[in-house]
């Protein structure tokens, strides 16, 4: 699914829960309408599923749309067991956008929960037993749920970015702000895993394990959040020039694919390779796009039969901040990308490019 230019993806995780919370708003509706067929237990349980999925879905959305706003372009939105992350090109430019940004998601929880709310009670005060009413009593408790725990001060919580806001408006430190939300959400980390484990101990039930996994998964959020800060700082007034590869090995588009194994990626063991027609970039190819062609076609077709068209490829500028095309890469899924001035082919950059200049920076102290 897309927004624009912007991917939606479910991890696996989510479908995890999704039955977890199938099975739980069954046993609700088992438990709140007796004397009714196993049909509809699961029908009621899976439409109340689909509809907390879709609050979810929601809180995620809110936060993109307001983020459009003050013109921050997010590359992706991966759902996952916990809510969403949100690959952006460029991070919020003051702590107030923050704030704004990480509010969004909670209110358009509350408003959903409200709105949930007004469904139930209307039911209720009529006196009518209607599993409409049961529905909306299931999306109520899971946004107030959602709420409740997206203000957890920590990252990637929501509670996390509104007290790195704060603190960032009041400091005009945003390096700071997010270390010390960093250590503050590490400490809740290693109590939830600690609470977590201890309970499960005496209990024995598996909400406990909920615990230890929010638990877990802020933890390493918490350490993931504060190392890209110190790349981006360290990075910030890097230019792509100075760690991009302006010598490249290129290919012409009419080179069979044999060749191109033998004489480029074996001889140069390189796994990527922009494509030219005479001087002109048409595209680029990588060992991928050789590996989706059968053995036995090698001699028969050319570069041009499996490269990827330039228009097609996401390219860099000499003048681009290294930060910003790392994020890029990251969220893109992109190893190496072609640096293009004018039309022409300046270079190409890898991650590992500029993770190194990165190690580099910290090793002699000046990241």
């Amino acid at each position: 699914m897309r927004i624009g230019r912007t991917k939606i993806v479910v991890d696996y995780s989510w479908i995890i829960l999704f039955f977890v919370i199938l099975i739980i708003t069954k046993s609700f509706f088992t438990q709140s309408y007796p004397d009714n067929t196993a049909l509809f237990y699961w029908t009621m349980g899976s439409i109340s599923s689909v509809l907390i999925f879709l609050s979810v879905l929601v809180h995620e959305l809110a936060h993109f749309f307001v983020a459009a706003k003050f013109g921050i372009r997010t590359n992706s939105i991966r759902l996952h067991i916990f809510g969403g992350i949100h690959p952006v090109a460029q991070e919020p430019q003051s702590g107030r956008q923050e704030f704004v940004i990480a509010l969004a998601g909670w209110a358009a929880n509350m408003v959903l929960g409200g709105f949930s709310l007004g469904i139930y009670s209307y039911f209720w005060l009529m006196q009518q037993t209607t599993p409409v009413a049961g529905i909306a009593a299931c999306l109520l408790i899971a946004n107030g749920l959602l709420a409740v725990l997206h203000m957890i001060p920590g990252f990637p919580l929501d509670g996390g970015r509104v007290l790195r806001a704060v603190l960032w408006d009041r400091w005009n430190d945003m390096a700071r702000a997010t270390r010390v939300v960093s250590q503050i959400g590490n400490s809740l980390a290693l109590f939830f895993m600690i609470f977590g484990i201890l309970q499960f101990l005496v209990t024995q039930n598996l909400f406990a394990g909920l615990i230890f996994l929010i638990g877990l998964f802020m933890k390493q959020s918490a350490l993931g959040n504060y190392q890209s800060i110190l790349q981006q700082k360290a990075l910030k007034e890097v230019a792509i020039r100075q760690v991009m590869t302006e010598n490249v090995v290129t290919v012409d588009w009419l080179v069979s694919i044999e060749e191109l194994v033998r004489e480029y990626i074996y001889k140069h063991q390189f796994k990527h390779f922009p494509v030219f027609n005479q001087s002109e970039l048409i595209g680029m190819v990588s060992l991928g796009e050789v590996k989706s062609v059968s053995r036995d076609l090698w001699t028969f077709k050319q570069v041009r039969d499996i490269m990827v068209p330039i228009e097609n490829i996401v390219c860099a500028r000499p003048s681009d901040n290294a930060s910003e095309v790392l994020t890029k890469m990251i969220s893109e899924n992109i190893g190496l990308m072609p640096v293009v001035e004018k039309g022409d082919l300046a270079g190409v950059v890898s991650r590992n490019d500029i993770m190194n200049l990165y190690r580099i920076k910290t090793d002699l102290g000046t990241a």
